[in-house]
């Protein structure tokens, strides 16, 4: 099975789980369906929120590392170390561009595991 999914580098996530297709699956599937909660936490911020906003742009890196979606996981660190350096004006002018890649992320992994179930 070919897993082509834009944002993510099939191969490398693959290796992270000894090229268990279903597990990979299952975290993708996880991915999906746990994110768009998280992005709806980091929507607003303000400098009371930075602290949080770092601990979850940590959270989403790490999440979009083991699914293997680099641009997805170097932006959630570029402003997990912007918000920590309590860098409000660098987190505001970037954060949108991280929610953005991460839902069009959200929406590939959909239409690919919508498209992987229904097919025989």
């Amino acid at each position: 099975m070919k897993i082509d999914i834009t944002g993510i580098d099939a191969e490398k996530g693959l290796d992270l789980y000894d090229d268990d297709i279903e597990l990979f699956l299952t975290v993708l599937r996880s991915y999906a369906d746990n994110t768009p909660a998280v992005l709806d936490k980091i929507r607003k911020v303000s400098a009371e929120t930075l602290k949080e906003y770092a601990a979850i742009a940590h959270g989403i890196k790490g999440t979009s590392a083991n699914i293997g979606a680099e641009e997805t996981r170097t932006t959630a660190l570029k402003l997990e170390t912007m918000a920590k350096a309590g860098d409000l004006s660098g987190v505001l002018a970037h954060n949108e561009t991280l929610i953005n890649h991460t839902e069009d992320l959200v929406d590939g992994i959909s239409v690919f595991l919508k498209n992987h179930d229904s097919s025989p």
